[in-house]
């Protein structure tokens, strides 16, 4: 073999491993959207009925822009690993969230908030007081 017959070779495995990977992706992407189908708004709602029903409207109001057309938000998905949000853009988030359910502006330290249920559960604490 030639030296341009192994580069030839190399080039055309890692071609080949390039679309096997992306294609397992694409599956799972699909697979994801899926499953998603399925949860709607109103089961979001559902798993808050138990607080202030302007919360979870308004957090998966203020989460949307974070989310493709037609997903609805989970409230497991984690904001730092799922979404990739920093400390700057939940602390917006909450802010956001606390406009448009009507509460005032949480203050600036605000507690680590994992998870979209999380983001809720702390607009009902601080509603409360």
């Amino acid at each position: 073999m030639t030296g341009w017959q192994k580069v030839a070779a190399l080039t055309a495995f890692y071609v080949i491993g390039m679309l096997w990977v992306n294609w397992t992706m694409v599956r799972r992407v699909r697979g994801a959207v899926a499953g998603r189908a399925a949860w709607t708004a109103t089961d979001f709602d559902a798993v808050f009925a138990d607080l202030d029903p302007r919360l979870a409207p308004a957090v998966r109001a203020a989460i949307a822009p974070w989310y493709g057309d037609g997903v609805v938000p989970r409230p497991e998905d984690t904001l730092k690993r799922f979404l990739k949000m920093d400390r700057g853009e939940v602390d917006d988030l909450v802010a956001d969230a606390a406009a448009r359910a009507g509460l005032p502006s949480p203050g600036p330290a605000l507690p680590d908030l994992p998870d979209v249920a999380a983001v809720v559960r702390y607009l009902s604490s601080s509603s409360r007081t």
